[in-house]
């Protein structure tokens, strides 16, 4: 005769409950992570092999499952000791209700810890229903949790003993859509058109913190024979600039054709909002493939850039294809960034140019089409080498002084830290073969699309996102202020139909010139587009540079520039104007500077005392810096992304954004 109690008390040993509900977590988890599996495949933006993705799945089900397991332990744990707190929160005298109501918060932890931030991004898109539905979701399993937990007490109290059943229908879900997941890899992109062969492809070349006066066409004596090669094949700009001298803003202008100001992305850290059309939503809707590599985690998806891009490659973990977008990874990676050293990560900051290189090649000889009609290509390809830290290169001399120096060890002690003399002489020679290094990166890439047939009818657009300086104006290995040495950038324009680069003769009547005209990294948009044929950007501003070639208007513009005063946002923001001749500069206390330009390039010379008609000229101009269209920040970083911009060289701990001037 079975005594009621025997239920309210079952006579199950404790470390047998918690392990049954530990496998039962564990289980549920592979089946979590089976799903999650299947969505990857569906959503990363990553061009990935079979093998590649099988691994990503054995490491998903065993993270999943691990936290499954955890999930069913931690409550059922609690549920052991909490016969002393009140009724409401599970402290019930009688055991088996514990273990009903801690097992049913396992499974509310697990649920919640895959559905509720899906759910926070369905709200955050504005699709409330789905965000109520996921959350309505975790609640159910919750109450599955309840209810079938006290099924499984009961049928230890007839001594039936634990079902297999259960654990063994969810391994097997878990394996069958592991399967699936690797089969049907790939995200599921729109039906586009097959345009044919005579569209060209498309290469943008972008550079991270490429000083203009480090490449040899500009007249430095730093060897960069490959843009150079370019640049004396087809079209040089002599002052092209970026209005914010940073990676995030210069990025979102050259593939919008707006300016920041009017993105509203004027800091790393910055969303780009779904508002603005991208060059490669409009490449994508004409049926061009799309790609980016890129090398830096200023520029990763998050911040929006990856808009119209079919593969988006951002995924700097070392060891794992795609293993930075699984759940588990979301999570922990962010709390590696806060609570340790981010310096200590680099792979999980940037990611080396050949490396790069290597996965855009492999993207670039894939996905051709089952007949002989080749898809045309826009590809983006984004080299770090030039950023902070600057590190030593095989091949390339450096003196023994240079060598020595850890300048990783130096940004750990940012900011406020005080360069000796030989640190800026060495920091300075090991930026210059930095520059000469990259050169030979851009070389390898085309060197490999060459190989592959891309560039017989291609334009190849390499330029610099900003400068950097390397001790001017007291900044030191650093980019913000809105000086000519962080706002000018290398700017050379190629096409197939100029020659002189790959092999072809000269065409002297479109490719061998230079320009001195003012144009800007807005440009980029437009000239792209203007070459492929597709429709341009309308209403933004950026011009198709190729019209400078056939004669078009060339008239210079007076443009709204914006910086940083300092290393962290904290320091004020400056705003300023700047046309061929003179700029004007406003700190945010109201201090003010002029400079001309045409004598005195280095801005060295304050010439505002002498000419207060010309200040307030510059003060006028700088109206927008306060408008409504260049708030600061879309939305805020989190703290992750402040740790990783920190680590990069940008922001503060406090990580709060400044007031523009």
């Amino acid at each position: 005769m079975l005594d009621p109690s025997d239920f309210e008390n079952p006579p199950v040993p404790f470390a047998r409950i918690v392990t049954f509900l530990c496998a039962l977590g564990a289980a549920t988890g592979l089946a979590v992570g089976g799903l999650e599996c299947i969505s990857l495949a569906r959503s990363l933006p990553l061009q990935m092999s079979a093998v590649d993705m099988a691994a990503l799945c054995v490491a998903v089900l065993c993270m999943d499952a691990f936290v499954g397991g955890l999930a069913a332990f931690l409550p059922a744990l609690w549920a052991k000791f909490a016969d002393r707190l009140p009724r409401l929160l599970g402290g019930d005298a009688r055991l088996a209700r514990r273990y009903q109501v801690g097992f049913s918060a396992g499974v509310l932890l697990l649920a919640g810890f895959f559905l509720l931030p899906l759910a926070r991004e369905l709200w955050r898109t504005q699709r409330q229903q789905g965000a109520l539905g996921m959350c309505f979701l975790v609640v159910l399993m919750g109450a599955m949790g309840w209810f079938n937990s006290g099924y499984w007490f009961r049928r230890w109290l007839v001594g039936a003993g634990p079902a297999l059943g259960y654990r063994m229908l969810m391994s097997g879900l878990a394996s069958l859509l592991a399967l699936l997941a690797v089969v049907n890899r790939g995200p599921e992109g729109p039906t586009l058109p097959v345009l044919g062969p005579s569209q060209p492809n498309l290469i943008l070349i972008t550079i991270d913190t490429l000083r203009r006066d480090h490449v040899g066409i500009y007249g430095s004596l730093v060897p960069t024979p490959t843009i150079d090669a370019l640049g004396r094949a087809g079209l040089t700009f002599d002052d092209a600039i970026t209005t914010v001298p940073e990676t995030l803003p210069s990025h979102s202008a050259m593939l919008t054709g707006d300016q920041p100001a009017r993105t509203r992305v004027v800091s790393n850290g910055d969303l780009l909002s779904r508002g603005f059309i991208t060059v490669p939503e409009q490449l994508e809707a004409a049926g061009y493939r799309t790609a980016a590599f890129v090398s830096s985690f200023a520029v990763d998806g998050d911040t929006g850039l990856n808009q119209g891009f079919q593969v988006y490659d951002d995924d700097f973990f070392p060891f794992l294809r795609g293993f930075s977008s699984t759940r588990v990874a979301r999570v922990a990676l962010p709390l590696l960034m806060r609570f340790a050293n981010p310096t200590d990560f680099p792979f999980l900051l940037e990611r080396k140019s050949p490396e790069t290189i290597r996965r855009a090649l492999d993207w670039s000889a894939s996905d051709i089409e089952p007949d002989s009609t080749v898809r045309p290509t826009f590809l983006w390809v984004h080299f770090f080498d030039p950023h902070a830290p600057y590190e030593p290169r095989d091949g390339f001399p450096v003196s023994d002084e240079a060598r020595a120096i850890d300048h990783r060890a130096i940004l750990a002690q940012e900011p406020g830290y005080l360069y000796k003399p030989e640190e800026v002489a060495g920091l300075q020679e090991l930026y210059r073969q930095e520059c000469a290094y990259v050169d030979t990166q851009v070389k390898s890439l085309l060197d490999g699309l060459k190989a592959q047939g891309l560039l017989e009818h291609a334009m190849v657009v390499v330029i610099g996102d900003h400068g950097e300086s390397l001790g001017q104006h007291n900044i030191y290995f650093n980019h913000h202020g809105v000086y000519d040495d962080v706002l000018r950038v290398p700017f050379v324009v190629w096409t197939t139909d100029m020659g002189g680069f790959d092999g072809a003769p000269a065409n002297p009547d479109l490719g061998g010139k230079r320009f001195a005209r003012t144009v800007t990294t807005a440009d980029v948009a437009n000239t792209l587009l203007g070459y492929s044929g597709i429709s341009l950007l309308t209403g933004t501003q950026s011009n198709n540079l190729l019209s400078f070639v056939q004669g078009g208007e060339n008239t210079d513009t007076s443009l709204t520039v914006q910086g940083r005063d300092g290393a962290s946002l904290a320091s004020g923001q400056l705003c300023g104007v700047r046309s061929p001749n003179a700029k004007y500069i406003r700190r945010q206390d109201g201090t003010e500077q002029l400079f001309d330009l045409v004598n005195d390039p280095s801005e060295l010379h304050d010439i505002g005392p002498e000419h207060p008609e010309a200040l307030a000229l510059g003060r006028a101009g700088t109206v927008i810096c306060s408008g409504k269209a260049s708030e600061p920040r879309a939305t805020a970083p989190n703290a992750d992304e402040c740790a990783r911009l920190k680590a990069l060289g940008y922001l503060d701990d406090a990580c709060a954004p400044a007031q523009v001037p």
